[in-house]
């Protein structure tokens, strides 16, 4: 195994994560413009997903994963381009500080400044979404918005995130040191965040969520258990969904534009995501 989740580099897992998701991507739609969006402030800046005659007033919001030390917005324009292009809407998708540089709160700071950054460009119903380690930023963000922030908060899009548990049936059947899901990564992953992280898990507050959301879960992912949890926890909502891509594995919503499961699976969200802003 020449790059170890647990041991690498920060350097190392930044350079392989990268070639990963280009190794995966598919293609971009066609009628989807990208742009970038500068750093102004506290906000870190990002790409701009904007699909024709998008949404007025409603975006979503995207936190990329990478297990909080690797991805970028580029490392997942796939999945936020076609997000752009299913929903309609524009995706914002938001850089953010990586560990072990930057340890927790930045990734939270960083959040709630996306969320202001993309309601000062004239949106009033904003979708928080993310996947893996991106998830699990999102929720942090929705907990740091001021009352009135969060108030325009329309859902949650939580694709197989990570939110802090380190053991499991589910890591225990497909956890392993190549995939770093394992037990140990896990947890050498999650102290990288410094040790203001362990009271600030979403396991731990997501009663607290009032928002719907959407969680979909890998049926074949070590951090599947993570996202029935949550879930349960959150409280039964009759707008929320439970969601499980059967056979699929962490990340494969990074194949989006040529595997078809990756597709279905985003058309399926989208159609979530339109009821929630009323865009349906």
């Amino acid at each position: 195994m020449s790059v170890s989740w647990a041991t690498s580099s920060p350097a190392e897992l930044r350079a392989h994560h990268a070639r990963d998701a280009e190794e995966r991507a598919g293609p971009l739609p066609e009628d989807v413009r990208e742009t970038a969006v500068a750093e102004a402030g506290a906000f870190r800046g990002g790409l701009l997903f904007t699909p024709p005659d998008p949404a007025p007033d409603a975006a979503i919001l995207y936190f990329h994963g990478g297990g909080f030390v690797a991805g970028s917005p580029a490392s997942h324009r796939c999945v936020t381009g076609w997000l752009a292009q299913l929903t309609g809407m524009r995706v914002l998708s938001a850089r953010y500080r990586l560990a072990p540089e930057h340890p927790f709160p930045a990734q939270r700071d960083d959040a709630v400044a996306a969320c202001a950054a993309l309601a000062g460009m004239g949106t009033d119903r904003l979708i928080l979404a993310g996947d893996s380690a991106g998830a699990c930023v999102a929720l942090w963000g929705l907990r740091g918005l001021d009352p009135a922030m969060q108030a325009q908060i329309a859902g949650l899009a939580l694709l197989y995130g990570g939110f802090g548990g380190i053991a499991g049936g589910s890591i225990a059947r497909h956890g392993t040191a190549e995939n770093g899901l394992d037990a140990a990564t896990l947890s050498i992953m999650y102290r990288r965040l410094g040790p203001a992280a362990p009271d600030a898990w979403p396991l731990d507050f997501a009663g607290e969520v009032a928002v719907p959301a959407y969680a979909l879960a890998a049926e074949l992912d070590a951090v599947f258990d993570d996202s029935a949890l949550l879930f349960q926890r959150l409280g039964s909502r009759a707008d929320s969904r439970f969601v499980v891509a059967a056979g699929q594995d962490h990340g494969f919503l990074k194949g989006a534009g040529r595997d078809p499961v990756a597709l279905r699976e985003l058309q399926a969200l989208a159609g979530w995501l339109k009821q929630r802003v009323g865009a349906v």
